[in-house]
């Protein structure tokens, strides 16, 4: 089956980042270093939440490693989601207002480089910018929280904390009763409003909590004890991802510098599901903030490409009972992922 390469725009291509040239033989020494033996300056843009801060510092991390003749400088700034907290994301722009200024200040020279969640960043992205890389992914799982000692069967009812479409629909397909209310804010944020009572449990990326320190993960992590709360990790098929939960997304101009040093750092696997879950996304004409799940496994060269998302008829209704949830799974070879993205989608 031949499938034609038209995921949409600026659709990165996976092969490109497997050459060999890409790490070992990329030759730094052509990044000139300022006359007078003063290093070059890169700017690397981050929004100011601990988690940004924490995921900026590993990308500046991996570039100092790889690149030790270029200084590499942290740019903190402001948006319009971090700025206007009180109202959900889908009233003012959705989670392209976390990206947008960062992009205008690429294509400005005020920064060279941007460092996103990826499961944030829209599936437009302004001309003349790239994904040009990513950092290993981190656990793509979800993690319920609640206060130690509670428990929850199914049938109880209870408030979720939680903002995601995606979360909500799944959550009240494990617990009919569930009663979901908005939360926004950063991590810290986000669990004080739980321990101060305004939800009986949230949830929260596994990614953000373990990058943060909060709680030390593992492959065979179920379930944390910590301070008197507990972080119960959400199996894959319970509680599907986003697209692209757990990966850092760099972005640069198409080329440039800057674009040659993320390249030399990016994960292969990593940026191959990054495609293909963005990909996904594409040929469904899905954002970010839609009540889609789309994670993609990989051992070796076989795939596991997975999909969840909400009938379209029955995501405006109110009874739970009606709500109509559909899930799929596809694999096969990892070189083959494009046909693997059109088979999900039928």
């Amino acid at each position: 089956m031949r499938v034609e390469n038209g995921h949409g725009k600026n659709k990165p291509n996976i092969r490109k980042f497997a050459e060999n040239d890409m790490a070992d033989g990329f030759n730094s020494d052509c990044l000139d270093c300022e006359s007078g033996g003063q290093k070059k300056t890169v700017k690397v843009g981050t929004r100011g939440s601990k988690l940004a801060l924490a995921q900026t510092e590993l990308v500046i991390k991996a570039l100092n490693e790889r690149f030790p003749q270029i200084d590499f400088q942290m740019v903190t700034m402001s948006t319009r989601g971090d700025r206007d907290t009180s109202r959900a994301l889908l009233e003012f722009g959705g989670k392209a207002v976390f990206v947008e200024e960062f992009e205008e200040a690429i294509l400005k020279g005020d920064i060279d480089i941007a460092v996103h969640s990826a499961k944030d960043m829209p599936m437009e992205i302004m001309e003349g910018l790239t994904i040009s890389g990513t950092l290993p992914r981190a656990c793509p799982q979800d993690v319920f929280i609640y206060k130690s000692g509670r428990s929850f069967d199914r049938n109880d009812s209870f408030v979720v904390g939680t903002s995601s479409l995606r979360r909500q629909y799944q959550i009240r397909d494990m617990y009919p009763n569930a009663e979901c209310k908005n939360l926004r804010g950063n991590v810290g944020t986000r669990i004080q409003k739980l321990e101060d009572g305004e939800y009986d449990a949230i949830i929260l990326a596994a990614a953000g909590l373990e990058r943060l320190g909060i709680i030390d993960g593992s492959a065979e992590c179920f379930e944390v004890h910590k301070d008197e709360l507990t972080f119960r990790y959400l199996s894959t098929e319970s509680m599907l991802p986003a697209a692209c939960q757990g990966i850092i997304a760099i972005e640069t101009r198409t080329s440039g510098e800057a674009y040659d040093m993320v390249r030399a750092i990016n994960d292969t696997e990593a940026y191959t599901q990054l495609t293909c879950e963005r990909a996904v996304l594409s040929r469904l004409n899905a954002g970010c903030h839609e009540p889609i799940g789309v994670y993609s496994e990989l051992k070796g060269k076989h795939m596991k490409l997975s999909l969840m998302k909400v009938d379209a008829a029955s995501s405006d209704k109110e009874k739970d009972e009606e709500i109509q949830i559909h899930r799929k799974t596809v694999e096969g070879n990892t070189s083959e992922w494009e046909q693997l993205v059109e088979a999900l989608i039928k």
